[in-house]
């Protein structure tokens, strides 16, 4: 992804993740954390920091006209989950409705590109297909193309 991003400070165990949104609203910690659900399934949720903290809000609306380069940040850090956690899967979900018709916006303009190495799925009354654009998924599964 040749998009601009922001840099990241990473945990050594690379499932948490900071880095600072900046615009109108100021700097914004945001945290990316990467939680343990069963086997090899991770839940990947971020939000703005609470408190400087690791706990974070993931209702919060920031508005700081920054959001393609903070998703953008967001997926990035899949690369590097990946490089520790090959095999495993990461599930992504909006906290409401509206924020996980925001991500699907979003993949969608970026198929392509997420394509190229990553595999990536939606869940649709209780059954997951390969993505589609247009469908409103309730959530979003993906997982690291092998290496051929």
């Amino acid at each position: 992804m040749g998009k601009e991003k922001y840099a990241l400070q990473i945990d050594a165990d690379k499932l948490s993740y900071e880095f600072i949104s900046e615009g109108p609203k100021g700097k914004v910690l945001k945290v990316v954390l990467y939680q343990h659900i069963v086997e090899n399934i991770y839940n990947l949720a971020f939000g703005d920091s609470i408190g400087l903290s690791k706990d974070f809000d993931d209702f919060v609306r920031t508005n700081n006209n920054d959001t393609e380069k903070v998703l953008l940040t967001v997926a990035s850090t899949l690369y590097l989950f990946f490089e520790k956690y090959d095999g495993t899967l990461v599930i992504a979900k909006g906290s409401t409705h509206s924020r996980t018709r925001l991500y699907r916006k979003y993949l969608s303009a970026f198929l392509e590109i997420i394509e190229a190495d990553f595999e990536l799925y939606g869940e649709l009354d209780g059954k997951l297909e390969r993505f589609k654009k247009g469908t409103d998924y309730n959530f979003f599964m993906i997982n690291k193309v092998s290496a051929k």
